[in-house]
């Protein structure tokens, strides 16, 4: 044997496995097309693979917004974060164990193409895509989704209905009354919506051309990351039919947020209990900043139930 001093066996090198945690996160991002739905796969050369998109974490960075910016420089698509998928856990092509944080995702923007690392990307239907994907956590993380998500065709899709948030008071309102604004508790209630809604999708955003009503939904434009469509089927005293026409065109391109004003919301939700859609909730409530979500199917609403207005935020 070896010595360094003498008498002294030469010491040896020990090699420890201190490999840190790879930490990634992405998105399951999906679109209704023609009666089914369609997922966005992307393929990246360098390991010849089809899957969803998704990448590491930057320095100081949380994991939805990690998934939000790899799934928007993978695949061109700017995305509305929608509930969570959970996590999947695997050792990578260098040994390393990671962990991903995934998300089911709607499209607020952009258009489907592949960028950085991707050189292909798809959207591929819900049926084709299982036998698409490269790895069978791939395949458990597409399970998850379908078992979880309300995307499957026949699932029932909410349109949230909201009245604007406390306006100032038109007594003392001497301009045109479309340029009325939220008061400062309004602004406060409309902050709240985000946490009332939580990890709702959407994939519009339609207000009353009325200021009141689009300053309700600027706090979910912000956090969304989402343009704001204006319709006078929301406008005060617009024809109910009109309105109902406008929430189900919606619903048919999946979740949205609109906001109208009283008598709008009203005269929707009397005409729903007419028809003898179920409504949970107490039917005689309307206030600033109250939401009804109503739940669209086959080009019908089949239920509705009442959100109180959200406690203004400090």
């Amino acid at each position: 044997m070896e010595t360094g001093v003498e008498g002294t066996p030469e010491a040896t090198a020990v090699h420890l496995d201190v490999t840190e945690l790879v930490r990634a996160a992405g998105g399951v991002v999906w679109r209704p097309k023609q009666g089914t739905v369609e997922v966005a796969l992307v393929h990246r050369p360098a390991y010849d693979d089809w899957s969803f998109p998704k990448g590491k974490l930057h320095a100081g960075e949380s994991e939805a917004e990690a998934a939000l910016r790899e799934v928007e420089e993978e695949t061109g698509l700017r995305c509305n974060l929608g509930p969570e998928l959970g996590s999947l856990s695997y050792t990578d092509n260098k040994g390393r164990p990671k962990t991903v944080r995934y998300w089911e995702m709607t499209v607020a923007g952009g258009q489907l193409a592949p960028a950085n690392e991707v050189d292909d990307a798809n959207w591929v239907p819900l049926e084709e895509a299982r036998a698409r994907l490269s790895y069978e956590h791939d395949r458990d993380l597409l399970q998850r989704f379908r078992q979880t998500s309300e995307t499957e065709p026949g699932a029932a899709v909410p349109v949230y209905l909201i009245r604007h948030a406390k306006a100032t008071d038109p007594a003392g309102w001497t301009e045109n009354d479309e340029l009325r604004p939220l008061t400062a508790e309004g602004r406060r209630q409309a902050a709240g919506l985000i946490t009332l809604f939580g990890v709702a999708a959407f994939n519009a955003l339609i207000s009353s051309p009325h200021l009141r009503c689009i300053q309700t939904l600027e706090p979910l434009s912000e956090a969304w990351r989402m343009p704001i469509a204006t319709s006078d089927a929301l406008a005060e005293g617009a024809n109910v039919s009109d309105a109902t026409e406008l929430m189900l065109s919606a619903a048919a391109a999946g979740p949205a947020a609109l906001c109208t004003h009283g008598d709008v919301m009203m005269s929707v939700v009397h005409e729903l209990l007419d028809s003898g859609v179920r409504l949970r909730g107490d039917q005689t409530e309307f206030k600033k900043g109250s939401t009804w979500v109503l739940k669209a199917r086959d080009g019908e609403f089949v239920s509705a139930r009442y959100l109180p207005p959200p406690k203004p935020t400090r």
